[in-house]
């Protein structure tokens, strides 16, 4: 999907991800600002590193932000684990990718091979997703001046007693549902935690979810009797964005336009 957004038209032999990555950070610089391009920051952790890495492409009057600290220290350790894809770390987007993919002890873990310039001097890396890490999102875009910011998760939060479904009892459901609890909490921890940081922050989740992570085919929901595929599970969440988010906020910011401020 990356390498049709990059090539366009041309009939051209896809590119190694590396190459793959390089163009299309090479693509992001170029058009950032216009319709359809926006600023990126991924948060992957380092296994090796003890620490996660911020992978971030943002505007230019951002990126002084990403890596100024008030003691040289600080910067220097904020450099152990900050990579601007906008500069030396332009071919790691592919890798980032790939590594925010990786699901902790279920999946192998993505090996990244840093550049001899890069501050871990030619080291490679394992590299995989952390589930808790959405607070340490949200501290990065406060870092850099983001004032608003939109949450958007498939984990429902608990509605009270007596709603709870039977346990899985396969190996796969059962990853999927410690995955779908431990992102439910970090959805709740973060949005608390950086309340003083980024000034608004809105949460799009369903209010109930059968479907686990690595149901790829859909999942069986104990409250309607049936099963539910994943196009039905897509539909509820654009109605969901609709519901709790652009009616309610969207909507009503647009319905005072051009209205005074009293």
């Amino acid at each position: 999907m990356m390498w049709d957004l990059v090539r366009g038209g041309a009939q051209l032999k896809q590119p190694t991800p590396t190459e793959l990555g390089r163009r299309y950070t090479e693509l992001l610089v170029d058009n950032l600002g216009q319709p359809g391009f926006r600023e990126l920051l991924i948060v992957v952790h380092d296994l090796d590193a003890h620490r996660d890495l911020v992978l971030a492409l943002v505007a230019e009057a951002r990126r002084r932000d990403l890596i100024r600290r008030p003691t040289t220290a600080a910067a220097d350790a904020r450099r152990a684990e900050v990579i601007d894809l906008a500069g030396v770390g332009r071919e790691y987007l592919a890798d980032a990718v790939a590594a925010a993919l990786s699901v902790p002890v279920v999946t192998d873990v993505h090996v990244l091979t840093f550049a001899p310039e890069a501050y871990w001097r030619g080291e490679t890396h394992r590299l995989c997703d952390r589930p808790g890490s959405l607070a340490r999102v949200l501290e990065e875009l406060a870092e850099v001046g983001v004032e608003q910011a939109v949450i958007v998760t498939a984990a429902a939060e608990s509605p009270g007693p007596h709603t709870l479904a039977a346990g899985r009892i396969d190996g796969r459901g059962r990853v999927g549902e410690y995955l779908q609890s431990a992102e439910a909490a970090a959805v709740r921890d973060a949005t608390r935690s950086v309340a003083g940081g980024v000034p608004r922050v809105f949460t799009i989740r369903p209010a109930h979810n059968p479907i686990g992570p690595f149901d790829f085919h859909g999942g069986y929901d104990d409250r309607s009797d049936r099963r539910q595929p994943l196009t039905e599970l897509m539909n509820r969440g654009y109605e969901d964005a609709y519901r709790q988010f652009i009616e309610p906020v969207v909507g009503a910011s647009g319905d005072r336009v051009g209205q005074g401020v009293s």
